[in-house]
């Protein structure tokens, strides 16, 4: 798994090194190299959609089959709704503080260049892509049926319409990690369409937009998430220098669920019963994604300034309330935030779909969101299993005062 992590990390470096010495070196035949992120990115958007109408299916059948956790399953959620309604804020009011994209040069003529990208596109990809552009509405409508099928399915076990929702899930998401093979060829045309109509000025917003997003994970961390810690009477710098070792496996192989089973006996340690974790652990791999929510808002704050189009208070709601349900595709796919960030713009008609490939490019160094997802997780169990007051105190003081080695 590391290597074939490192291997994907290089390629990707590679393809953007190309894209922006192509771009640097031949800026006209260069600025024709978006097509191969264009159709990247729409494809990525057609398969979010019915992936996220699954995973929403799939987790209120999980909620239903569980209706038994009482007291935990609502102290559960009203946790992870807490969580992510304040990080995809924290995400949108920090883009729209910070404006990592304003002044961006991929897109210095606005509207203009978008538009003619646009047209470029249609007429270069093949006309059966074309046919799956997203329409807002029906994608609206198809999730909001999310639910009642998923409810449908826990009341109704025995129809075959959980195991449809199931397989659909699974086929999805084995459709994305194929995708995602060809994120190099989509990272090469973006940079080289970049490169070639702002040059070496187009790397600065992506630059401003890595600080950014690095920033507001750490502040959020530490603020927020420090917060809550104290509140359960939990040191968060301990507990962070105690999951050294899961935080290292996730940021080398780009996916928190590497870390999904050790983390359960790290915490098991730490004093929370396992029958706590095993059943928080799941639900907040789907549930609780404050880094993703962070990236996510950032990200549609920054592709907005970089298109020109100008944000109030009514388009940032929109943006925090659609994006908190098309995330919940944001789980168990390496590189799939930014397939949400494709869903998301197309749902909203907002920003530009095809603005979406700038962040190709840099999406694999994102690693800021995965840390503070599992980060999450972990924080999560501990903090619930207080509530439940079933948390061994003596034995995560001790898990905390020796350290992972012991």
């Amino acid at each position: 798994m590391r290597i074939s992590s490192r291997a994907s990390v290089l390629a990707l470096v590679l393809a953007i090194g190309a894209g922006l010495a192509f771009g640097l070196i031949a800026p006209a035949a260069a600025t024709r190299a978006h097509v191969l992120s264009d159709g990247f990115i729409q494809l990525l958007g057609w398969l979010m959609c019915p992936l996220i109408f699954c995973m929403l299916a799939d987790g209120t059948t999980a909620l239903g089959r569980n209706r038994a956790l009482g007291r935990l399953g609502l102290a559960m959620l009203a946790y992870f709704g807490a969580m992510s309604l304040l990080s995809m804020l924290a995400g949108l009011v920090a883009g729209w503080l910070l404006e990592p994209g304003i002044d961006t040069a991929a897109v210095a003529d606005g509207g203009a260049v978008l538009a003619h990208h646009a047209a470029l596109a249609q007429r270069a990809l093949p006309e059966w892509i074309n046919r799956f552009q997203a329409l807002p509405a029906t994608n609206l409508v198809a999730l909001a049926l999310a639910v009642p099928v998923g409810m449908a399915a826990s009341l109704w076990p025995r129809t075959p319409l959980l195991a449809w929702v199931e397989r659909g899930r699974t086929t999805l998401l084995a459709a994305v990690r194929v995708l995602l093979w060809f994120s190099p060829f989509a990272a090469f045309g973006a940079m080289a369409s970049a490169a070639g109509h702002g040059g070496l000025g187009a790397l600065l917003p992506l630059l401003r937009f890595i600080a950014a997003i690095n920033l507001v994970s750490i502040v959020f961390v530490v603020v927020v998430y420090g917060a809550v810690a104290r509140l359960a009477r939990v040191s968060l710098a301990r507990l962070l220098v105690f999951l050294r070792e899961e935080l290292l496996l996730v940021a080398v192989t780009g996916a928190t669920l590497a870390a999904l089973a050790p983390l359960g006996d790290k915490l098991e340690r730490l004093g929370c019963p396992r029958r706590l974790s095993d059943v928080v652990l799941p639900f907040s791999y789907s549930l609780n994604l404050a880094g993703t929510y962070l990236y996510i808002g950032i990200a549609l704050v920054f592709l907005a300034e970089a298109s020109h189009v100008q944000l109030g208070w009514r388009e940032l709601g929109v943006m925090l309330g659609v994006g908190l349900v098309s995330s919940r595709g944001a789980a168990g796919v390496t590189g799939s935030a930014l397939a949400t960030v494709a869903a998301t713009a197309a749902l909203l008609q907002v920003v530009p779909p095809e603005t979406v490939a700038m962040l190709v490019a840099i999406d694999r160094t994102m690693k800021c969101r995965l840390l503070t997802n599992l980060t999450g997780h972990a924080l999560a169990c501990l903090v619930l299993a207080a509530f439940e007051r079933s948390l061994d105190r003596p034995a995560l003081a001790r898990g905390l005062a020796r350290g992972p080695g012991t």
